[in-house]
């Protein structure tokens, strides 16, 4: 079965690579799915019910352009379901002809009727292959094969009668599932409803319906966000799963009398919830829905009302951490949130928190999967609810009321559990002051670089736990309150607020007077509650990163907000204790600088010595 795959692999790039010297890789994608689709269905009809013979035409070159268009029409006339998809694939691809297109086209058919296709299904599989392929030339938001498999293990399909998905694609989804409803003989009794607002998308996602007989399908070309009348009927299903884009923005004044936000409006910046909404609204009462989220969307304070809302409604069910880099185009990370109208009476005033973002593989340079091994886990968690230190845990409600209505799952199976593994806990915003440095423009960073006071630090400033000042990046204050908010200090820490890597710095003698920018946070702490070299040693420690880890937000780069850090609960001593021995870290950290300082200086010299033996001299 691999070996017939990789050989219907060549075939189509073979045809495409003839196709795309006169076409885009999109159009070529387009004309030779037709031509497939065209042939297949031609040859289905009239050997519905014999030996399965191959029905490609002798291509004859001066006609072959008509032959192709008379076929698609003859098909679109007879077959309802056909109608405007194959002439609104092809659009006006093959309006304009030369002696080439016709050479190039008959090229391509005859590789097709050269090629020893097993049966029927080998030609399907093609056309598969080629969808996929329009998805990946598009840059569709199609959905990765691990998160469709990890979805239906989620779900119990002697349940299940309808299914929708919002935004769906090409159906990738819709397909798989069939095929699964195949095997236990219910695909039948399913019905299937999608909803996509790339044209295209939608033609080929009706295409692979009719192809792959795939039975009871309604998918309409339209946008999710589309207002809803509140006089308008209300479709529910049994199951939903929507793979909506990340962080879309929308006009949301138009949503103020639409029936699905009843939770809240969504900000401008982001209609993440909106989508979630619009799932939770064509819900019945019974339903389970699953959709595609990022951790932003669990977290941001601008959504936090939406999410509050829904969670005292009872309406989630588990959050499911992924793996980074599980989309081809993107390395953000992603999560599953499970909605469900009719949680079990055991789960009811709880969320079950899983955390598999370790268990994942390289696929290709820039992409990962989950490991058959890691979404088995999941499944099995999800379905037995058996809870597993770091792995997975039911949260009461409760809990995430304290937490503000975070649903980030690392603050609860890591930070939650290394609080509770010290004595006692002092919140860092009750024994420091912190403050976000000054976000600038590149105008206001120019206008304020003329006349100089201080250097502006920024992450690249902070290198092994030493403070670089650049000469080259130098501003004056805007505001005199600047010199108070975002001018360090003789021992504060500062510490990287954006970025992949976490990086710490203590503001020692002699500094320079300096801002930090809006990439930097300062921890000003308070030498009567704490000792500074006690908490820089403890927020570098393995226990003291994982914790800011499960604190980190966004998408494509992680962000600390000092809201966040303010939370962050930090092992508590008497203050006799940690001044004694932050006098000793003091002292054993000056002591490693300046030893690292000799032997880098050590090093040059003799590596001067040694090469000026050689004739080689620096100048």
């Amino acid at each position: 079965m691999i070996y017939r795959e990789i050989e219907l692999n060549k075939l189509m790039q073979a045809c495409l690579d003839e196709l795309r010297g006169l076409y885009t890789s999109e159009q070529s994608v387009r004309i030779l799915l037709v031509v497939v689709s065209s042939y297949y269905l031609d040859s289905f009809e009239q050997n519905n019910s014999k030996k399965f013979e191959q029905n490609w035409v002798q291509p004859v070159e001066n006609s072959i352009v008509d032959n192709l268009v008379n076929k698609i029409k003859q098909l679109e006339f007879h077959n309802e379901d056909l109608k405007g998809i194959f002439t609104g694939l092809i659009d006006s691809s093959l309006q304009f002809t030369s002696i080439s297109t016709m050479r190039t086209l008959r090229i391509v058919i005859d590789r097709l009727r050269s090629f020893q296709f097993i049966d029927q299904k080998e030609i399907v599989q093609l056309i598969n292959l080629l969808a996929f392929e329009f998805s990946k030339e598009e840059g569709t938001h199609e959905t990765p094969d691990a998160i469709t498999k990890l979805s239906l293990g989620l779900v119990d399909f002697k349940y299940i009668q309808s299914f929708a998905d919002f935004c769906s694609g090409i159906s990738s989804v819709a397909l798989e599932m069939s095929r699964r409803l195949e095997t236990l003989e219910e695909a039948s009794r399913m019905s299937y409803y999608g909803e996509e607002i790339n044209v295209s998308a939608c033609l080929i996602s009706k295409l692979l319906m009719i192809v792959n007989r795939v039975p009871n399908t309604t998918i309409i070309n339209k946008d999710v966000l589309d207002i809803v009348s509140k006089e308008g009927e209300q479709q529910t299903f049994d199951f939903i799963l929507s793979d909506s884009p990340f962080g879309v923005k929308w006009n949301s004044e138009s949503a103020r009398n639409d029936p699905r936000y009843k939770y809240g409006i969504p900000p401008r910046s982001s209609a993440d919830w909106a989508f979630y909404q619009n799932v939770l609204y064509h819900l019945n009462e019974k339903g389970k829905a699953i959709v595609v989220g990022t951790k932003g969307t669990l977290v941001r304070s601008t959504e936090v009302n939406i999410r509050k809302a829904i969670i005292e409604d009872d309406l989630i069910e588990a959050i499911i951490t992924l793996p980074e880099s599980l989309y081809s185009k993107t390395s953000i990370s992603t999560e599953l949130i499970i909605f469900n109208k009719a949680k079990p009476k055991s789960r009811l005033g709880k969320i079950l928190f899983i955390d598999a973002s370790e268990h994942s593989y390289k696929i290709n340079r820039n992409q990962h999967t989950i490991t058959e091994d890691g979404i088995s886990k999941i499944i099995d968690a999800y379905w037995t609810g058996t809870e597993e230190e770091w792995f997975c845990r039911f949260i009461d409600v409760e809990k995430i009321r304290h937490y503000k209505y975070s649903l980030n799952s690392k603050e609860y199976l890591v930070f939650d559990i290394l609080k509770n593994s010290f004595h006692q806990t002092v919140k860092l915003g009750e024994i420091s002051e912190i403050r976000r440095g000054v976000q600038l423009s590149k105008e206001e960073y120019e206008e304020l670089s003329i006349a100089t006071t201080h250097y502006l630090l920024n992450i690249k400033d902070i290198e092994d736990g030493r403070i670089t000042y650049d000469e080259e990046s130098k501003i004056t204050y805007k505001k005199p309150d600047w010199l108070e908010k975002f001018a360090i200090q003789p021992m504060d820490i500062l510490i990287t607020s954006k970025g992949s890597t976490i990086k710490f710095v203590i503001v020692e003698e002699p500094y320079k007077k300096a801002f930090i920018s809006g990439n930097l946070s300062i921890i000003r702490v308070d030498p009567k509650r704490y000792n500074v070299y006690v908490l820089y040693e403890f927020l570098q420690s393995e226990v003291g990163r994982r914790m800011i880890d499960g604190l980190q937000t966004g998408t494509t780069i992680k962000l600390i907000n000092p809201s966040k850090l303010e939370q962050l609960e930090v092992p508590s001593f008497t203050i006799e204790l940690m001044n004694e021995v932050g006098e000793k870290l003091k002292y054993n950290k000056q002591e490693y600088e300046e030893i690292i300082k000799e032997t880098k200086e050590r090093f040059v010299i003799q590596k001067q010595v040694l090469l000026e033996k050689l004739g080689i001299h620096n100048t």
